[in-house]
């Protein structure tokens, strides 16, 4: 069994001051979570006294690192939550439920292959009825749709029309892209759009072999899966890092996993050499720019719109390189929502028992985005999207397809410029 011995020089730092418990969103919220301290270093002092606690009030920690950035003393307090996730989960056993948005990957697989028939199943009203009985998902939870020419199926044909964008100097970087569940299954335009910007900047990208990154089987307990999968994605993308591709995601949950989770699960060398050549995606671009490699060729975008942050955005503690890269566009006016956790947190908000926690988490988000009144929303996770799109009625885009849509619009007027 994995265990969080390694981790006891770290929790001892612990001061009690309460910061993480101050900041947490979900404690905010409900008086149902015991709150970080208490379930973190308090329960790891607990257990590492041979006293093994298991409390099921973990259930509604969502992992979603606030905690680690509010500790004074840089305690790793999420990842302690995530060792007394598993400890609940190996007690207590994984329900269906649980089973099932644990599994991202193997749901998108089978559900976009039947899209058409998953998608209306899913809006209908009948159904989601039933899956509440059955499998406690919230039945006034909106899913998010699948696509059955997910990017998996079109990514050659992707990469064609990528590769039709002449750029007079190629880059001498060279990218790994690691997709993610949502991207590949969900939303294949943001991947496509990434495709785009990264050739109108020179640069050639492939797609390695790669697994779910395992953040939602950490979210559910499923720590030993979620370990296989980092050790999975671990092997195939070092190959790449030694050929000298920098790993780039389009997830922020993603990106975390990679920087950081598995360098715990892991405990390995090769994590921690992973981690140093991973990033974001607009992290990547911010660093192009600052190093004067970035393609500043951008057509006006005559439009507004607010950002919000994801959680796991912030965890990595890289500010804020959507919003620098996104200012850059002529006529683009972007202001950040300044509000955090979106509610949905993931598989959290999809549970019937979290989801009056979850809309009253959201609440404030869609506030702040209905006082705006700007034309759009912005932000780099799926399942921040999925939340907007229940509780707005503004439409939602990642930044990739903001920067793609000004880069084709220059290429465009460009007079010798190639038509994608």
């Amino acid at each position: 069994m994995l265990e969080w011995h390694v981790l006891n020089e770290t929790f001892e730092k612990c001061l009690k001051c309460n910061a993480c418990v101050a900041n947490c969103p979900i404690t905010a919220n409900t008086l149902a979570f015991g709150g970080p301290k208490h379930l973190g270093p308090e329960r790891a002092r607990l257990v590492e006294n041979q006293n093994p606690i298991d409390d099921k009030r973990i259930e509604y920690c969502t992992l979603c690192g606030t905690c680690d950035r509010s500790c004074p003393e840089n305690v790793p307090v999420s990842t302690l939550m995530a060792y007394a996730k598993m400890r609940h989960q190996e007690q207590t056993g994984s329900s269906f439920r649980d089973f099932v948005l644990s599994n991202a990957e193997l749901v998108g697989k089978m559900a976009s292959g039947f899209a058409p028939i998953t998608n209306l199943a899913m809006r209908t009203k009948p159904v989601r009825i039933v899956m509440e009985k059955v499998m406690h998902m919230a039945a006034e939870r909106h899913f998010p749709a699948y696509r059955f020419k997910n990017f998996n199926r079109t990514f050659a044909s992707s990469e064609a029309k990528a590769a039709e964008i002449h750029i007079p100097k190629l880059s001498k970087r060279k990218v790994a892209y690691f997709v993610g569940c949502y991207a590949s299954y969900n939303a294949p335009e943001v991947a496509d759009s990434f495709m785009q910007v990264m050739r109108f900047n020179g640069i050639s990208v492939l797609k390695p072999k790669q697994k779910c990154c395992g953040i939602p089987m950490l979210a559910n307990g499923r720590m030993k899966q979620a370990a296989k999968n980092a050790a999975y994605n671990c092997e195939q993308l070092l190959t790449y890092v030694h050929q000298g591709y920098d790993i780039v995601a389009t997830c922020t949950s993603c990106s975390l996993a990679l920087k950081k989770e598995y360098r715990s699960l892991l405990q390995s060398d090769a994590a921690k050499e992973l981690s140093a050549h991973v990033y974001d995606a607009s992290e990547y671009l911010r660093m192009l720019q600052e190093n004067g490699e970035f393609n500043e060729n951008l057509a006006p975008v005559e439009q507004t719109a607010g950002y919000h942050a994801p959680c796991h955005m912030r965890a990595q503690a890289m500010g804020s390189p959507s919003l620098d890269i996104l200012e850059m566009i002529p006529g683009y006016s972007i202001q950040d929502l300044g509000e955090g956790c979106c509610g949905q947190c993931g598989t959290f908000g999809f549970k019937k028992e979290k989801y009056a926690v979850s809309l009253q988490l959201g609440k404030r988000m869609a506030e702040s985005v209905h006082a705006l009144g700007a034309e759009t929303t912005v932000t780099e996770c799926g399942m921040c999207k999925n939340q907007l799109d229940q509780l707005t009625d503004k439409p939602v885009r990642h930044p990739l397809q903001i920067l793609a849509a000004s880069y084709q619009k220059a290429a465009a007027h460009a007079p010798t410029a190639a038509r994608i």
